[in-house]
């Protein structure tokens, strides 16, 4: 009887582990990029080599109101199917109340301080970021289980574009597609947290498409940071934008990451 209760602590372990990280990324990514004079200068360094572009090409330009609340429906009704109630209410109000928090965020509760004398209006969490990372999980946690692992790396792509078109076309700076990033995932593991947890399966394309995103993930991240400290140091604009969007880049995929894990995690009532 020991061995299924260690089991399902060990998983318990591994969500809240999935949610402290996020938690921590957006923390950081606010303190670290909005809090610090530092910060700001090296994400309004960025923004200099952006080209602002005010009707930008899809995938970002398909965010509408309109656009939301059809896909959320389709992936509840999907997830209806395939998984039952509980999952379905999950696909739907996690991105809902999340995209609700993040605009509440941004306007109401956090603020971006003047410490440098270009004022700027607060910009975290980013928005359109949200819609894509929360609608994302959705599908992640909406679909059959055996096409999870193409869902999650098609995702995870998607993300990386949405992430590179954000800071290219000069609509935020990468502390706010990360604060946004953290707040999708950290809302379907808070949610995970509080239901029954299921053992993971041992499919081999699954633990190659989760693995493949966390090596490429990091090292995306960790060559954005060696790019980072390069272009500050020369004072090159274009070099800060190009490390900011690897650097945005690297977190989607392993925002992908910890969705798949949660999705796989989740216990499901039926099959899938």
């Amino acid at each position: 009887m020991s061995m299924p209760v260690a089991s399902n602590a060990h998983r318990r372990l591994r969500v809240l582990w999935i949610l402290l990280f996020w938690v921590i990324i957006g923390a950081g990514a606010y303190i670290l990029g909005v809090l610090s004079s530092t910060g700001q200068a090296v994400e309004d360094n960025l923004l200099t080599a952006s080209e602002f572009n005010p009707h930008p090409p899809a995938p970002l330009s398909l965010v509408s109101p309109f656009a939301i609340a059809v896909a959320l429906i389709a992936l509840g009704l999907i997830a209806l199917w395939v998984h039952g109630i509980g999952r379905a209410l999950t696909v739907t109000l996690v991105p809902a109340v999340a995209i609700v928090a993040s605009q509440l965020l941004k306007s109401e509760v956090l603020g971006r301080p003047e410490l440098l004398t270009l004022a700027a209006e607060n910009s975290f969490p980013s928005g359109h970021m949200t819609v894509f990372a929360t609608v994302v999980g959705a599908a992640i946690f909406a679909v059959p289980s055996r096409i999870r692992a193409i869902i999650a790396a098609g995702g995870a792509v998607l993300l990386g574009v949405v992430s590179w078109q954000l800071l290219g076309y000069g609509w935020h700076r990468p502390s706010d597609v990360l604060g946004a990033l953290a707040l999708a995932v950290a809302g379907f593991a808070g949610i995970t947290m509080f239901t029954r947890l299921d053992r993971p399966p041992r499919a081999w394309f699954l633990r190659t498409v989760s693995v493949g995103l966390v090596i490429v993930g990091w090292l995306a991240a960790g060559g954005a940071l060696i790019l980072t400290l390069i272009a500050w140091q020369s004072d090159n604009a274009d070099r800060m934008l190009s490390a900011g969007q690897a650097g945005s880049i690297g977190l989607s995929l392993l925002a992908a990451h910890s969705l798949l894990r949660l999705a796989i995690l989740a216990y499901s009532p039926k099959a899938g």
